[in-house]
């Protein structure tokens, strides 16, 4: 048979059918385990464009469920160079710690999460925390939340105070987000983020001051303190120096941030 020969019996067979399902003279044979045809459902999207008002709470909703992503989306802000890697990290208590691993001035290097799972930029700095929170809480300190404030990263050279003031200011969206999703009782917040968020000198008068923050009308109790990096360069420094007298007075100081670590921390066990 040739492939004229095929269209033309097709064609038959076609005009058949149509004939056959107008006058519902066709029978439908299925297995008792099958649905019923007309029980069958074909969802359909309108190609109506959407509103402008419908279009932004559905990029909110994709934000919220990309939290979990290498670089959730997010363009609230301008000049921005990515989102921080392991955004958001989910604890069990209901206390929120927002920190920053982006670099905030010219001297300092830009740093990228490269380990699953990595809330601070180095082992050093996480030891330190943890046996800060162990001491206070009797605890893990995984147990908390932590996400990054803000969100994600800038360039650290030409970035001016009025924009990351803008930034943190844009990301209190997501801090919201998070305190609502997961019950959030109270928020730590931790070194360049509170220089970020309050100045440099305000920050500093805020130490382990506790303080009701407003998040677009929802009111949450917040206290600031220095990043357990801070206990790090201490540190470090002390293996450097050679004279005795700087060592005793390294070691001092460190002593003295570590009870402020565990006044500030303390304020925490209402909340728990």
């Amino acid at each position: 048979m040739d492939q004229k020969s095929i269209l033309t019996r097709f064609t038959d067979i076609l005009t058949e059918a149509k004939f056959l399902l107008q006058n519902k003279a066709v029978s439908v044979y299925r297995f008792q385990e099958e649905q019923d045809p007309n029980d069958f459902v074909f969802p359909w999207k309108s190609k109506v464009p959407e509103s402008i008002e419908i279009q932004k709470k559905q990029q909110k909703e994709n934000q919220r469920k990309n939290k979990d992503l290498v670089n959730f989306s997010c363009t609230f802000c301008q000049g921005k160079l990515s989102g921080v890697r392991q955004f958001l990290h989910k604890g069990r208590k209901p206390v929120l710690i927002l920190h920053y691993t982006g670099a905030t001035n010219p001297k300092e290097k830009p740093f990228t999460k490269t380990k699953p799972n990595q809330i601070f930029k180095d082992k050093l700095t996480e030891s330190s925390w943890r046996d800060l929170v162990q001491t206070v809480f009797g605890f893990s300190f995984e147990e908390f939340f932590y996400q990054e404030y803000p969100a994600c990263t800038f360039s650290h050279t030409d970035s001016k105070e009025t924009d990351w003031s803008a930034r943190v200011e844009n990301c209190k969206f997501h801090v919201k987000e998070t305190v609502e999703e997961y019950g959030i009782k109270m928020i730590v917040v931790l070194g360049s983020s509170a220089k970020l968020l309050f100045g440099p000198e305000k920050a500093k008068e805020l130490l382990g001051k506790q303080m009701n923050w407003d998040l677009s009308g929802l009111s949450i109790p917040i206290v600031t303190t220095r990043s357990p990096e801070a206990l790090v360069f201490l540190g470090e420094k002390a293996k450097k120096t050679d004279s005795e007298s700087n060592l005793f007075q390294y070691g001092k100081e460190k002593q003295e941030l570590e009870e402020s670590f565990i006044t500030h921390l303390s304020l925490l066990k209402p909340y728990l």
